[in-house]
């Protein structure tokens, strides 16, 4: 399999289960800090990260759920992997992986506390070209914190409250779920999206390089066929007017949708995790190459 293709397997929703209070809640940032982001294989994005005297290059995976480390990267930092930690990738896979516990992690001079790391060999299904990855880095370790991935300008920046007040006084602000899966340690963000029936809920998933996906179970009430398994067109609006647009893979899923770098390529969004909020402006459009599901 293709590297984009396992990473969206493996990473995309992150763990879905049962769900907990929030943990690990990060200090708020005295001054934004900018975390340049570097092109993986074009459609998706890595960030160095510190650990000690260890530096690794991380995927930003916004669906993660929980960040990770690599075995390897894992034993040279000192981390000794115990227990067993599980949930459920968006697809319905269970995944069981050993834990590390209470790390400082260092990206662009910020630290931040990673209550929970899973432990997984992640490169082990990946084609053999594919660039190593040392970890995955997900919204866990920002909890408490407000954050805009702008994916065009290679950059994710953690906000203050100034200015995150101050940058979304002019975004679209849509309608957000937190997602505190993995008994409360895992952290993701779903936006909400009109249809004829209600609301559905779908995912933002920076991790996924190049595809948009549809549940079944909702495939029919935005227009497509949940049968088909070739990509169909859909364009329909998200909270706020923000309309998404594309060729969306139906698939069983035991959640709404994911919107991937399809999507985030095209929008600044703005997180915050603390209020579970979420803002939309577009953004300079980066070129995405689709992939097969």
């Amino acid at each position: 399999m293709g590297l984009v293709k396992v990473l969206v397997a493996w990473l995309g929703c992150g763990w879905v289960a049962g769900c907990a209070g929030p943990r690990g809640a990060q200090p708020v940032a005295s001054a934004p800090v900018t975390i340049p982001l570097q092109p993986l294989r074009k459609n998706l994005r890595t960030v160095t990260v510190k650990v000690g005297a260890e530096t690794g290059t991380f995927l930003v995976d916004t669906a993660g759920g929980l960040s990770l480390f690599s075995p390897t990267f894992a034993k040279k930092v000192g981390c000794e992997p115990w227990g067993r930690i599980t949930g459920f990738f968006m697809m319905g896979d269970r995944i069981d992986s050993p834990q590390c516990n209470d790390l400082r992690i260092e990206v662009a001079g910020l630290t931040l506390q990673a209550p929970v790391v899973a432990v997984l060999d992640i490169m082990a299904s990946f084609s053999k070209d594919a660039e190593p990855l040392d970890g995955v880095l997900s919204l866990d370790v920002f909890a408490g914190q407000a954050l805009t991935l702008d994916v065009g300008g290679n950059q994710l920046i953690v906000e203050t409250p100034a200015s995150l007040a101050e940058r979304t006084r002019t975004m679209r602000e849509g309608q957000a779920r937190i997602g505190r899966e993995v008994q409360g340690a895992a952290l993701s963000v779903f936006t909400a999206a009109r249809t004829p029936k209600g609301l559905a809920w779908f995912e933002l998933d920076s991790g996924n390089g190049g595809t948009l996906l549809m549940s079944r179970h909702v495939a029919p009430t935005l227009g497509l066929d949940p049968q088909v398994e070739q990509p169909q067109p859909a364009r329909f609006e998200l909270v706020g007017g923000v309309p998404v647009e594309g060729n969306f893979h139906v698939k069983e899923m035991i959640i709404d949708g994911n919107l991937g770098m399809p999507f985030l390529s095209k929008w600044r969004v703005t997180l915050d995790l603390a209020r579970s909020r979420v803002w939309f402006q577009p953004g300079s459009t980066v070129e995405i190459v689709p992939t097969a599901r």
